[in-house]
């Protein structure tokens, strides 16, 4: 008997640990270049300039981008008609997926991204790339449309955990 209830106890902790990292990522939409998801745990609000004071209108969020065969094609083709370097070719054909860092700004429904992560099938990181841009307007009725469409629903139903993690108050 004592064995059964301990073999219980041990099955359902290893249950609640595999739905719990299932739960990190969630998804957003499917089109024929990539599936779309965000990081649960990695979403904090902006601080107001020079300021330890949150701001609200700003959210900081990785976004990951699961490659179609389709899409990874013409990543191929792409890299192969640039003068990209032999290494950079391969990366990009190795690439399964990317994870974003973007911050969305409510305000002016526009995102910033910062960087690219590229991992390869094994999630072993292939490189990553930087980027100082402007600020992109999000086009109605476009993936990134249902992408800021859906963190802003989860950043609405989670205000409390989210504000708590961007002042690193994580442990509530």
């Amino acid at each position: 008997m004592k064995w059964i209830s301990f073999l219980i106890l041990i099955f359902l902790f290893l249950f609640s640990c595999t739905s719990f990292a299932a739960d990190r990522w969630q998804f957003i939409v499917s089109n024929t270049s990539s599936d779309y998801s965000f990081d649960t745990q990695s979403i904090k609000y902006t601080n107001l300039p020079d300021s330890t004071i949150i701001d609200k209108s700003g959210i900081l969020v990785n976004v990951k981008r699961v490659y179609s065969m389709e899409m990874k094609q013409h990543m191929i083709t792409a890299s192969a008609e640039t003068t990209q370097s032999e290494d950079a070719q391969s990366r990009i054909a190795n690439a399964a997926y990317a994870v974003d860092e973007d911050l969305y700004d409510i305000t002016h429904n526009s995102f910033k991204k910062y960087s690219v992560y590229y991992y390869d099938k094994n999630n072993n990181l292939s490189h990553r790339q930087y980027y100082q841009t402007q600020p992109i307007v999000i086009s109605p009725n476009s993936i990134e449309e249902k992408v800021f469409k859906a963190i802003a629903i989860y950043v609405k139903d989670h205000d409390e955990e989210i504000e708590a993690r961007s002042k690193g108050l994580e442990s509530l």
